[in-house]
């Protein structure tokens, strides 16, 4: 039992040293979405995106508020939605975008890429439980954005 709780601790704080530590100054910029998808069991399933779902961007300022610029439509006619104005903390290995102080507008656990890009991926600190199958799946999709920094 002694060595079980040993080898337990060891990988505990082994994944404690390797978790990566987001600072403020990895993710403020202007960041445009450069390819979005979700994760079906461990396959990444990539979604097919034209020019102006590409649009979508960050900015995350240093002064502590960001903006959410949201694209729909086909290319040649693309729809820019009302610009979500949010303050935004670092939690973690996450960022909380928010209004006021407890409301949470999305939260996203970011992962730093070799490449320089970003990718936020969804936090689902619980599995929802649902009595529709589907909802609780589509509850429970982890979706992801990579980002690459503008400027």
């Amino acid at each position: 039992m002694r060595i079980l709780l040993s080898s337990v601790f060891i990988l505990v704080c082994g994944g404690l040293l390797n978790a990566q530590k987001l600072k403020k100054e990895d993710v403020i910029g202007f960041w445009k979405l450069k390819e979005s998808g979700f994760y079906e069991g461990k396959k990444k399933v990539v979604k097919a995106f034209n020019q102006c779902r590409l649009m979508r961007n960050y900015s995350i300022r240093e002064d502590g508020f960001a903006i959410y610029n949201y694209v729909e439509g086909e290319t040649g006619n693309c729809i820019i939605s009302e610009p979500r104005l949010s303050f935004w903390r670092i939690v973690d290995n996450r960022i909380q975008f928010y209004a006021h102080d407890k409301n949470i507008l999305e939260e996203v656990v970011v992962t730093l890429n070799k490449d320089k890009t970003i990718t936020f991926s969804s936090y689902i600190p619980e599995p929802v439980k649902d009595k529709d199958a589907m909802l609780e799946k589509i509850l429970n999709t982890n979706h992801y954005d990579i980002l690459e920094v503008a400027y």
